[in-house]
């Protein structure tokens, strides 16, 4: 859960800095979601799963995987609640869509990304 709200106050304050430099919400939505997923990559990787036995480049490629699916849900929810409700306060918007992500997220990274290594039957893993 600290993984997933430090991802939550990076992907805010680098949106708001963005936003308060009048960059459109969609470019600084982009952008603040990226860099997120970026820092919880390393902190997931880092803390929160054990090692897999698959090299480094494969497991960021199966993390962007995961990623495209749950922040792309992410972003385009937010872009959709940004027109229904353009009164609504950027951050606010933010979190709600974050926490509709995070179960996504979540599984895929847990059930995909970082799930252990499997010996296939000739030896192999996966």
């Amino acid at each position: 859960m600290s993984v997933g709200l430090a991802g939550l106050a990076a992907d805010t304050s680098v949106f708001m800095a963005l936003h308060m430099l009048d960059v459109d919400r969609p470019v600084a939505r982009a952008v603040s979601l990226g860099l997120a997923t970026c820092l919880t990559w390393a902190i997931n990787r880092r803390i929160t799963f054990a090692r897999t036995g698959r090299p480094p480049a494969h497991e960021l490629s199966r993390y962007g995987m995961v990623a495209v699916v749950a922040q792309g849900f992410n972003y385009l929810l937010f872009l959709w609640l940004s027109v229904v409700f353009a009164s609504v306060y950027p951050p606010i918007l933010i979190a709600l869509c974050a926490a509709a992500a995070s179960g996504i997220s979540y599984s895929g990274q847990r059930l995909f990304t970082f799930a252990p290594r499997v010996a296939a039957p000739d030896g192999d893993a996966t």
